[in-house]
């Protein structure tokens, strides 16, 4: 602005100049008088007006709103590329965005009971080998940990995949007076079998088998939510484990005092388990249930051992 004020003065001044001078070039001292110098200011202030107008209707022009491109000028150049930006949908875009891994861990408690299905029935077992028998429900257990596991969604279907590695546990309770043992004289066979001991002087507050396992468990599970662990969820697969210990529990008193007495791995159990499970939950919390196709104790005709499977159902819950 200054710039243009200090042209329009020189110009001015140029002017006056030339009218001041004589025929002979010599120069005759020119005074501006009180309403010439109005006249100039005047002029001047106007020039400024104008000019701070244009500035404004250009910045108005050029301004750009937040989703939208500047209008096209008249100059501008026709091989120019137009991009078009639009972020009103981004947010819900993402919001729609399917889960593709869904991860935690679980921990599931319940019951278990030993089944014969050699008969070509299913058939529980009875008598010492008996589970859960009345007065001492819950002293045999399973319980699971699932370490960890991942749950893949197959492509973008309400199907997922859902394996990991989990660590399960066995506990066969033999009540108050029977106990496991591999020891059956006065026959020399090997093998395994429960022995009734009916001497009340050794009421056992404990009698056990607990065997525990590391297991792959292998799920197609059905859930229609987002992230694969809302509303609804419905499971059917198997598993495959690796026996690592097996242990007898004996709690009692006799004359010589209170006696407790552990014994590992020597039961004659399957190292290998594999079975089928099913699953029906709500949220991160599900019922399961798993039914063992492998035998619980080794077979053969060197080993005398009944042909019992483990099958169990338990409550669980999904940490995440």
């Amino acid at each position: 602005m200054k710039y243009l004020v200090y042209t329009l003065s020189m110009i001015f001044l140029l002017t006056l100049n030339l009218k001041g001078q004589d025929a002979l070039g010599e120069v005759n001292s020119v005074e501006l008088t009180k309403k010439e110098k109005r006249d100039l200011k005047k002029e001047t202030k106007k020039k400024e007006k104008e000019l701070k107008k244009e500035q404004k209707k250009s910045k108005k022009n050029k301004a750009i709103k937040i989703g939208e491109l500047p209008p096209e000028e008249q100059d501008e150049e026709t091989n120019s590329i137009k991009i078009d930006v639009n972020l009103s949908g981004l947010q819900s875009k993402k919001s729609a965005e399917k889960v593709k891994i869904h991860r935690g861990m679980s921990f599931a408690y319940g019951i278990i009971e030993l089944a014969d299905i050699s008969g070509g029935g299913l058939s529980f077992a009875d008598f010492e080998w008996a589970q859960n028998r009345s007065g001492r429900f819950l002293n045999s257990s399973s319980q699971s940990w699932d370490v960890f596991f991942n749950q893949y969604r197959l492509s973008k279907s309400p199907f997922w995949f859902r394996t990991g590695v989990s660590v399960f546990w066995s506990v066969l309770d033999f009540g108050d007076l029977s106990y496991v043992t591999t020891d059956l004289s006065p026959s020399t066979e090997r093998g395994i079998d429960v022995t009734l001991d009916p001497d009340s002087a050794n009421i056992r507050t404990k009698s056990s088998l607990t065997t525990s396992y590391l297991e792959v468990p292998l799920e197609l599970v059905f859930n229609s939510s987002n992230d694969g662990n809302r509303g609804m969820t419905i499971g059917i697969g198997g598993y495959i484990g690796m026996r690592l210990q097996t242990t007898r529990k004996q709690n009692y008193t006799d004359l010589s005092g209170s006696v407790r007495d552990r014994r590992v791995n020597q039961f004659y159990n399957n190292p290998l388990s594999y079975g089928v499970s099913a699953r029906l939950g709500y949220g991160s919390i599900y019922l399961k249930g798993r039914f063992a196709l492998s035998k619980y104790f080794q077979q053969g005709a060197d080993i005398t051992s009944r042909p019992y499977q483990l099958t169990a159902i338990t409550l669980g819950i999904d940490f995440l």
